[in-house]
């Protein structure tokens, strides 16, 4: 079962719920086919694609041929150096850009053809990644592997067919590796904060604050948390705050650094989904270690969960009560019962009561802050796209736009069970994020009308979509004015643009083949 970083794992006796799961899937996404006639796409910007007789994808146009062909070339040899320089930007190879200014450096108002080039590669891979979803690993590994061709089919079969095995081997040989060195970052983490940094007031004489940093992968929580680091209040405290997040541990694992070493790219997305559970495991308990001892915490997650959500507010609302350890979490008994229980209290000997009563008589119940982040379905698929080509995290797209889905329609839920809640959005493309929500105290959730939109959008869309074409009902959004794809992917002036480029290219192509 889907979960949202943190509490849930795959339970095999799902399989039967989760086929009937999937009939519903199949057909809600069909419906939504059906009805999604307003995204205008023609032919040429969808990436071309080879299918077996049986109708499977077999292969799938390289980016770099595709950007070539955007640009009005049909044959990519035409264009080697262009393909190359796609190639890196797409990687955000080093010095990519200054290997762009030098391959422009000769033409007449080469910085400003330098900005048109940057910004049809941008087009293009809004417009690239926009399909095709269901083959997210394969373009991928794709892309990863273009430094590598001369790699058979017979290598790529071989490796499919030993990864189980090659996995297990991995696993076994480090399990007590990974422990020791899971605990020590945990130690770290806790120990890092304990250093003499001045805070805006000492945590005996306020209230602890433990903030949720909220929204499916690729919403741009990142960005967000930057912005508010550089307030008052966490310029002062963030050097002390605990942070907890599942990605940070699933980076120092030893045994997904060991499989992500070897270069396997096909490997990448199940790599992974192995370590996800223990990533996961190692964040609650460092959230609960850090509850306990009434340290400032910086929580980022999904939280689509809407239960695990619930019961963490609700322990974090009386841990300066009595302590806490993780619980069992989410449980299904043989006849079917589930059980879902993420905490539970800590019952101490009396020696043991009377030290924590000690402890935390001086500790004050927590504030409890929820800031969440929104963005375009589509947006994110393609940021995580990206992201798994630089950083080789990868995500599987039906299970990103599934937890967007679930925190955006559980938000406004949450700001009932937080002090203090705020809701950014992340849709444009080289502008700030855009404060459209916010609640302090008892009141209710304030929005502006028309950009709490934004919300509604991503709780609405259809989370088993293939394409951009599929992901919303019509009218469709993403052909609204101030969108991505209506007003920089369809931009009037980008024909205009290509057609300068292309002059330009052609010209230094032909340059470079004489050389």
């Amino acid at each position: 079962m889907d979960q949202d970083g943190y509490g849930k794992a795959i339970r095999l006796t799902h399989v039967l719920a989760a086929s009937f799961a999937g009939l519903i899937a199949a057909a809600a996404a069909s419906r939504y086919r059906k009805q999604v006639s307003t995204v205008v796409v023609d032919d040429k910007i969808i990436p071309k694609v080879d299918k077996s007789e049986s109708g499977r994808i077999e292969k799938i146009e390289k980016f770099s041929h595709y950007v070539a062909r955007q640009l009005g070339f049909e044959d990519a040899s035409e264009v080697p150096e262009l393909c190359i320089l796609a190639q890196q930007y797409l990687q955000k190879s080093k010095d990519c850009e200054q290997s762009i200014f030098e391959y422009l450096v000769n033409e007449k108002d080469s910085e400003s053809l330098y900005v048109k080039l940057v910004d049809e590669f941008e087009r293009c891979i809004l417009s690239y990644f926009a399909f095709h979803w269901k083959q997210a690993p394969f373009v991928i590994s794709q892309v990863l592997n273009t430094q590598s061709q001369h790699k058979t089919k017979l290598k790529e079969i071989l490796l499919a067919a030993t990864r189980k095995q090659r996995f297990e081997r991995v696993t076994k040989n480090l399990k007590l590796t990974r422990v020791f060195s899971t605990l020590v970052a945990e130690m770290r983490v806790i120990d890092d904060g304990d250093k003499g940094v001045m805070v805006p007031m000492d945590l005996s004489e306020r209230s602890p604050v433990l903030l949720f940093m909220g929204g499916g992968m690729g919403a741009g929580k990142s960005t967000v948390l930057k912005d508010i680091l550089k307030e008052s209040f966490w310029l002062g405290a963030s050097s002390k705050a605990v942070v907890v997040e599942a990605d940070a541990f699933k980076e120092k694992d030893v045994i997904y650094k060991t499989l992500n070493s070897r270069g396997h790219h096909d490997d990448m997305l199940l790599t992974s989904e192995l370590v996800h559970q223990s990533s996961t495991d190692a964040a609650s308990s460092l959230l609960v270690a850090a509850l306990n001892k009434g340290r400032d915490v910086i929580m980022d997650g999904t939280f689509s969960w809407e239960p695990f959500v619930e019961q963490t507010i609700a322990m974090a609302r009386n841990v300066h009560k009595c302590k806490y350890r993780m619980g069992v979490g989410y449980k299904v008994a043989e006849d079917g019962t589930i059980t879902e229980n993420y905490w539970e209290e800590v019952n101490e000997t009396e020696e043991q009561a009377e030290n924590s009563k000690a402890e935390q008589h001086s500790q004050k119940p927590y504030r409890i802050e929820l800031v969440g982040v929104v963005c375009d379905g589509y947006l994110a698929v393609i940021r995580g796209i990206r992201r798994a080509i630089m950083t080789g995290r990868a995500v599987r797209v039906n299970s990103q736009l599934k937890s967007h889905k679930r925190f955006a329609k559980a938000f406004p839920k949450y700001c009932k069970l937080v002090d203090n809640a705020r809701l950014f959005c992340t849709n444009g493309v080289g502008v700030p994020p855009k404060l459209i929500g916010w609640k302090d105290g008892d009141h209710n959730l304030l929005v502006d009308p028309e950009d709490i939109k934004s919300l509604n959008n991503v709780a609405s869309l259809n989370a088993e979509a293939d394409s951009i074409c599929e992901l919303h009902m019509e009218p469709s959004p993403v052909m609204e004015p101030g969108s991505v794809w209506n007003d920089f992917v369809l931009s009037p002036s980008r024909s205009n643009v290509q057609k300068e480029l292309r002059k330009s290219i052609h010209k230094i192509e032909k340059s470079v083949g004489k050389i």
